[in-house]
């Protein structure tokens, strides 16, 4: 004689209840890493824009500062509390780029606290951290040219 199937109304249930915890953690984790890669990115871009504009040797310091706090702000990374750096590698006593000397270094540097980008609760488990990006590049200053107006005879 076949045994008689037990119940088994509601495993389901149970079942979903125990590891939708769980699920919903790892869900939230991989979507605030994604995000933090996304702010990563968008960093690394408006820095690099900020330096290609500075390595023209027109833009001063706070120019150079106002085209990454744009470029971060049209993107929706909020900027308050971020500190943007202009160095000069090559030379420490030329750090404006309107007037370094062609093929000095720069380095600029933006870090961004956490807390102006995330989305979940990451700010809870890592206080106070920043995303800090850093941008190297060369001035490409224009070197003057004299030109003799006198026209020579031959």
């Amino acid at each position: 004689m076949p045994k008689k199937r037990l119940a088994r109304r509601g495993v389901a249930a149970v079942e979903l209840a125990v590891l939708l915890p769980l699920l919903l953690l790892l869900l939230l984790g991989v979507w605030e890493v994604g995000r933090m890669v996304e702010v990563q990115q968008l960093l690394a871009n408006g820095a690099r824009e900020a330096g290609r504009q500075a390595s023209t040797g027109v833009k001063t310091v706070q120019d150079v500062k106002d085209v990454l706090t744009r470029y971060l702000n049209v993107n929706g990374i909020p900027t308050t509390n971020s500190t943007i750096t202009v160095t000069n590698l090559t030379d420490g006593a030329r750090s404006d780029p309107s007037t370094a000397n062609q093929l000095d270094q720069f380095r600029i540097t933006v870090s961004v606290p956490i807390d102006n980008f995330r989305w979940a609760l990451l700010g809870r488990i890592t206080p106070g951290s920043n995303l800090t990006v850093s941008v190297d590049w060369y001035s490409m200053r224009d070197l003057p040219v004299t030109v003799d107006s006198t026209i020579p005879l031959s």
